[in-house]
């Protein structure tokens, strides 16, 4: 399921990330876990914490990160 689509302060894995060097620079690297700390209405970026970071991820590169809810 898309990032963007998730429920907030459940913990995921994610499963895939677009190309983009920007997002592997912040520490976004499949199989790596995350929280979605904060979602911003209308469409708005969402805020992950992956490790002890936050990080701001806007609505178009989230729908392209899919995860999946650790057990």
């Amino acid at each position: 399921m898309p990032l963007y689509n998730i429920d907030q302060k459940s913990k995921y894995v994610i499963e895939q990330i677009p190309q983009v060097g920007l997002l592997k620079s912040l520490g976004l690297r499949e199989g790596a876990t995350v929280t979605v700390l904060s979602q911003q209405p209308l469409g708005g970026p969402i805020v992950i914490k992956i490790g002890s970071r936050h990080i701001a991820i806007a609505k178009d590169l989230a729908d392209q990160i899919t995860v999946k809810e650790t057990s």
